[in-house]
């Protein structure tokens, strides 16, 4: 009977972690789209009456900032911002990423081994003095910081693809699709790609959050997203220099950022859990002992533990 409930909860999606993940995730999202709708002020609307004004101040839920704009307001619309440019940022390493480590596993040989020296070279640089080091090639801005963090991303979203492209380039039926003479470019990205891609989803899935992340430290240095315009980042930058006079300008985006990179995490291990429902339990002893086949006579029990002791 407990074995028949194991594997009923196997491959089960909807979990309580994901279901709560999802909704703050889904709340997240719509406060995003619909900011204008929902916010009460514009983000840069001034009121110098109300500098500075605690949260829960009438007209003002989580206060104002030095110029008297109101943080929910801000808040709304920089999430707006933040979650725009971490889906810019996946967007750029699927494109870019997914068809070189694509062609790189497929056909391998001098251009896998070219390209993948690049990308460990590229690895080999802390992902955020890389992001510094292209900002300053292209100049501040938001766009400049989405094309930094993009490149970063890519390296690893190539060897990703590259490492299942290998693998499953090897199955009997992409011989099948040889033998009946179908092209590359068909093997690749109509036979190959929908059954690679599945595990893909939960590694972007995962970006996203880091995406937000990164994007949130580029701006908090002041060479990712330029005033007027605002983020997390930015209003973690604004939040600092006022700590001491409204805390609440500091711990608001502070909690927005933690708050959705750790729903985005745990959703995206979610969907990994989905994909691999072996991940759901952990195995038992002897389950482990079977995998590794470990002998389980007398004589080897003797010998494990004189090893042990000596």
């Amino acid at each position: 009977m407990e074995k028949k409930r194991v594997k009923a909860n196997n491959g089960t999606f909807f979990t309580i972690p994901v279901i709560v993940s999802g909704i703050i995730l889904l709340i997240i999202f719509l406060s995003a789209v619909f900011a204008g709708q929902i916010a009460p002020y514009q983000p840069e609307e001034n009121d110098y009456t109300a500098s500075l004004a605690k949260a829960f101040s009438p007209g003002h839920i989580l206060g104002t900032d030095r110029l008297g704009r109101d943080l929910f307001s801000r808040l709304l619309c920089g999430a707006q911002t933040s979650i725009l440019n971490a889906f810019l940022i996946v967007a750029f390493e699927v494109v870019v990423g997914v068809p070189i480590g694509m062609l790189c596993g497929y056909y391998g040989g001098r251009l896998d081994a070219i390209v993948m020296r690049i990308w460990d070279i590229v690895c080999a640089v802390p992902s955020l003095l890389l992001a510094f080091v292209i900002v300053a090639a292209f100049g501040k801005g938001t766009y400049s910081g989405v094309l930094a963090i993009g490149i970063v991303y890519t390296p690893l979203t190539a060897k990703l693809a590259r490492s299942l492209i290998m693998t499953e380039k090897k199955a009997v039926y992409i011989e099948a699709c040889r033998s009946l003479g179908y092209s590359d470019a068909r093997i690749m990205f109509v036979h190959i790609l929908p059954n690679v891609v599945t595990t893909m989803v939960a590694q972007f899935t995962l970006d996203i959050g880091s995406a937000i992340t990164s994007m949130a430290t580029l701006s908090y240095l002041g060479i990712g997203v330029q005033p007027p315009g605002a983020d997390w980042g930015t209003l973690l930058k604004d939040g600092m220099s006022l700590l001491y006079l409204n805390s609440v300008l500091l711990i608001a985006p502070a909690t927005a950022i933690m708050v959705t990179s750790i729903a985005i995490n745990i959703f995206s291990d979610g969907i990994q859990s989905y994909i691999d429902p072996g991940q759901r339990k952990m195995p038992t002893f002897k389950q482990y002992r079977k995998k590794l086949i470990v002998p389980t006579s007398p004589v080897f029990a003797v010998r494990t533990k004189k090893e042990v002791a000596s």
